[in-house]
Parts: structure tokens; C-alpha cells; sequence
């Protein structure tokens, strides 16, 4: 209940919004809150979490290797584009969750392991239809990850381009990104080839 009445409160405040504001909007009393949660660091963690789960519920359906590996990128990143366009201050409140003061390294990189490791692992899939190396693909699909979250946030507070051009854009970037990290493992991936082939299905 109080992570999702922080949810609303996030989306009608801003990113910085107040214990006050989450309180108002729960209507609970301040003593109710902390029997559940230490104090705002570790409320706001839990929404970050929560916040995670809804980028991949949005983001991992779209993860069919049965279509080619160019179109598979693309509409897992519509599918999260849209959901930053749908819910922006929830997208801002996450990024910020990341640099909040005290957090350490690993935090960090812990926050965004669900995400991080369906894609490794759909990588990894692609890879190793093809007689692929698939050891140690985190780092590549960390690097990767992050820097289509920057690229979004800039569009977010600036909108330049479009929404699709802005797909068009990313789906060049983590293509030319899966394409190397595949050419370096020994692979040469063709966008218009099946993500994984039906005779290595299984």
C-alpha cells in the first residue's frame, strides 16, 4: 500500500518529492510508515524496485526470438520507450534512485540485475545458436543498458526528435553493439536473420 500510494505521489510531485507528499497521499500517519520501512532511503529502495519489475513486465515480453534479431530489439525498446513517454517521473525517480547519496557500487549495479540478466540471457540465446562465446556478456549488456538510459533521459527533458526517431536511434545503437560483442565472440550476425534459428530451438 505505501509503495504504491509513493508511486502516485511520485507521478504528481516529481522525482523529488517529500516524505510529506508520500504521507498525503497514503493518508497514514508518519508512526505508520516507519513501522514498515526504516526510514525514506528505504522506502524509496522498495518503489526503485518496484519501479525495475514494471520496466521488465514492459520490456521482457518483447524478448521473441522467433522474429529477426534486428525487429527484437526494436520493440523491446519500444516497449520501454513508451512506458518512460506513459510514466516519466516514475523513469526520472529510478535514474535518480541510482546516484542518491550513500548509495554504494553495488547498489548500484544490484538495482539493475533483473533487467540486466533477461537480456544477458537473450544474448546470450542468439549467441549460442551460432556456436557463440557467451561467458562474461554482462559487462557489454550493463555498458549497453546504461547508455540507452541516458540517451532517454536526454530525450525526456529535451525532445528534439520524435519517439520513433528516438527507437530508430537506440535500435542502431544496441544492434551495432550486439553486432560487435557478437563479431568479437566469433559470430556474424545478419539483422534479418531469425534471432534464433528454429534448428537450434531447444
Amino acid at each position: 500500500q505505501l509503495v504504491d500510494a509513493t508511486l502516485r505521489a511520485i507521478e504528481k510531485h516529481g522525482p523529488d518529492l517529500s516524505i510529506d507528499d508520500v504521507l498525503k497521499t497514503a493518508r497514514v500517519p508518519r508512526p505508520k510508515l516507519y513501522r514498515f520501512f526504516d526510514d525514506k532511503e528505504t522506502l524509496f529502495a522498495a518503489v526503485a524496485e518496484r519501479v525495475q519489475e514494471m520496466v521488465i513486465e514492459r520490456v521482457v515480453p518483447h524478448f521473441n526470438l522467433a522474429g529477426s534479431a534486428l525487429e527484437l530489439i526494436r520493440t523491446a525498446l519500444t516497449g520501454y520507450v513508451d512506458l518512460v513517454d506513459e510514466r516519466p517521473n516514475l523513469f526520472r525517480f529510478l535514474v535518480g534512485s541510482h546516484f542518491r547519496d550513500g548509495r554504494s557500487a553495488k547498489e548500484l549495479i544490484d538495482s539493475g540485475r533483473p533487467l540486466s540478466d533477461a537480456t544477458v540471457e537473450v544474448w546470450a540465446a542468439v549467441l549460442a545458436a551460432r556456436d557463440g562465446d557467451t561467458s562474461n556478456l554482462e559487462y557489454a549488456v550493463d555498458a549497453a543498458l546504461g547508455a540507452v538510459a541516458l540517451g532517454v533521459l536526454r530525450w525526456l527533458n529535451d525532445r528534439t526528435i520524435s519517439k520513433c526517431a528516438l527507437v530508430d536511434q537506440l535500435t542502431s545503437f544496441v544492434w551495432g553493439a550486439l553486432s560487435a560483442t557478437a563479431a568479437e565472440r566469433g559470430v556474424v550476425l545478419n539483422p534479418d536473420e531469425t534471432a534464433l534459428p528454429l534448428d537450434s530451438a531447444g
